[in-house]
């Protein structure tokens, strides 16, 4: 069974002894018994090893802020020592990492040739057309929300924008406060207007992020055709449109998210019999939900 371990289930999964108070750690113990035994081949997004890996505030006061400042080459931000050991006990557990084709964020951790998912189910252009098929579908998510809020808020701060008022001028080029979003984010979080706190807007941005790195995450997954997406996440920040919200299971969309229990109980299940007789032991009350995607149509659950 190939299983996609969303960002907040690898970090347990791999090296339970720095998440000693996580409240899912015995379950997700149980899921690692299975990768031992080989009957879960475990897969990472690189979404995952992304800016997911740096503290909240690190994602604007160090990611943003260098690539607004610097000349390129940029000089992509070093992971934390503790991420890069959590990543490295994935690498001992057999993980294998997915690829996700967007521009500039890619991987902060440098990824062996050999520590990449093969292309087995799919070519590289089908899984590639696979992820931007999927991807496509949810034009909200990704960095767009995050350049608007940026536009937004050069207004806000009224950053100068005389350098750029010709150039914007251009018949359908962006705008002067487009064009400087990224400065417009740095400007609140240096000195927070539109929202109360600095605190309060960071929270605002890890949300954006967050989504975006969902999509990425239920896309890279979707694009290799692995079997199973393990996640904790229930979109609590991003609300009831968020891509995993338990809502979108019951409209239907195209992720498929069902609570761990009720899942394992479907057909589509028999001929795993073994493997989930084990994992419905699961120390209650779980929220892992596991996503299924079109290797099967509908009839089949």
């Amino acid at each position: 069974m190939k299983v996609t371990l969303d960002t907040n289930v690898f970090g347990p999964v791999s090296s339970p002894e720095l998440y000693s108070d996580s409240p899912q750690l015995n379950a997700l113990q149980k899921i690692r018994k299975e990768i031992e035994n080989k009957n879960i081949t475990p897969f990472l997004s690189e979404a995952s090893l992304s800016l997911e890996g740096l503290a909240h505030a690190d994602r604007i006061d160090v990611f943003i802020r260098v690539w607004a400042t610097q000349e390129y080459p940029i000089a992509l931000p070093q992971l934390p020592k503790t991420r890069i050991k959590v990543i490295e006990n994935t690498l001992d557990l057999g993980f294998k990492f997915l690829r996700v084709p967007r521009v500039s964020i890619g991987s902060l951790y440098h990824v062996g040739d050999n520590d990449w998912a093969r292309d087995e189910l799919y070519d590289k252009e089908a899984r590639i057309n696979r992820y931007l098929d999927f991807a496509s579908q949810y034009p909200k998510i990704g960095p767009k929300p995050l350049k608007d809020l940026g536009a937004e808020l050069v207004a806000i701060h009224s950053l100068s924008t005389n350098d750029l008022d010709n150039i914007s001028s251009l018949t359908l080029w962006p705008t002067a406060e487009e064009l400087m979003w990224k400065q417009g984010i740095l400007a609140e979080f240096d000195n927070s207007v539109k929202f109360d706190s600095q605190k309060k807007f960071t929270k605002h941005v890890r949300e954006i992020l967050a989504e975006w790195s969902d999509l990425d995450i239920i896309a890279s997954h979707y694009s290799y055709g692995n079997d199973v997406l393990c996640t904790l996440d229930t979109a609590k920040g991003a609300g009831t449109t968020g891509i995993l919200h338990p809502t979108q299971t019951k409209e239907q969309r195209l992720p498929r998210i069902m609570e761990f229990l009720s899942l394992v109980q479907k057909d589509y299940w028999r001929n795993w019999r073994a493997i989930h007789n084990k994992l419905m032991k699961l120390d209650p009350p779980t929220r892992a939900s596991f996503a299924f995607w079109d290797a099967w149509n509908s009839n089949n659950y």
